[in-house]
């Protein structure tokens, strides 16, 4: 799964022709129906910087560029329910496949009120959900009430992520058979050992293949293989965001900085995040060659 970035314009408004542009290019290297899926307006997506109509916006325009091509997710998170209804009610308007659902932020969540958030939106709409573990924002869902959620007839996938391994290996162990997981973690190979059906992979926005060669990998059960190959790309681009989470936050500035490296249009970060200054994007640029990546000469 591909989380894609949103991209502006200089003067921070959605750049829709590019945003359309970059959805096409994934789709042409490789990631279609069968082979992958693409969430639009997450984390990655700064979702959280999109007002409720840019974010209905982002979700037409993809599912139009799409056109069916390979499946699209969107977040719905939201700190206010209602808001959280009116945009899933949008994704299954527009066809999307998928929405993406998390416990309530700012205010702490009870396992009930979780619960009862997840059924007022099946009671709303019919659209899949995939219950996105947000942990570290105060709220760990634990096996009791994964249970629970796994019981309502539309939450079909699980985007899952824990805070310690005992926890990660449980629930991949327990709900592999009752929901697609995709693992949020780099700890790839131990989740498809124990049955997780995909993962996330947001180096795809800027080299589709590289996540579709960690799957083959992965498929083949070439576990070997796939630490040598994520130690190639991404284990060095997890040291250099380390350097770049010190001066600004968000993952805008993650994902579009090695989108633009290739050639791809994504903008700046919505204020308050900033591009990466000139020598970070300098040394991005060569670990991203030492790794070669390739570069883009023309993505229509």
């Amino acid at each position: 799964m591909i989380p894609m970035a949103t991209p502006f314009t200089e003067d921070f408004q959605l750049d829709l022709a590019a945003f359309s542009d970059n959805i096409n290019f994934t789709i042409r290297h490789g990631i279609t129906t069968g082979n992958g899926a693409l969430l639009v307006g997450g984390a990655a997506g700064e979702h959280p910087l999109l007002n409720c109509e840019e974010r209905k916006t982002i979700m037409s325009v993809a599912a139009e560029v799409a056109n069916n091509r390979v499946p699209i997710l969107t977040s719905v998170q939201h700190t206010d329910p209602r808001v959280i209804i009116e945009l899933a009610k949008h994704a299954s308007k527009v066809g999307l496949q998928a929405i993406q659902v998390s416990p309530l932020y700012y205010y702490p969540s009870t396992n009930q009120d979780v619960l009862r958030l997840f059924k007022w939106i099946s009671d709303e709409v019919d659209i899949s959900i995939m219950v996105y573990n947000t942990w570290w924002l105060g709220f760990h869902i634990d096996k009791d009430l994964l249970n629970q959620l796994a019981e309502i007839k539309i939450v079909r996938a699980l985007k899952w992520a824990a805070s310690n391994e005992d926890s990660f290996k449980e629930i991949l162990q327990s709900f592999n058979e009752k929901l697609v997981i995709y693992d949020n973690t780099d700890k790839v190979s131990l989740s498809h050992s124990l049955g997780a059906q995909g993962f996330v992979g947001h180096l795809g926005t800027c080299w589709p293949e590289y996540s579709l060669r960690t799957w083959e990998l992965l498929e083949n059960k070439d576990y070997s293989s796939v630490k040598e190959h994520l130690d190639s790309f991404k284990s060095a681009w997890r040291r250099w965001i380390e350097k770049v989470g010190i001066l600004t936050a968000g993952e805008g500035p993650l994902v579009k900085t090695p989108m633009e490296i290739v050639g791809l249009k994504a903008g700046p970060p919505r204020p308050p995040g900033i591009r990466p200054p000139m020598p970070l994007i300098k040394e991005l640029e060569q670990i991203m060659d030492s790794a070669g990546v390739p570069k883009i000469k023309n993505i229509t």
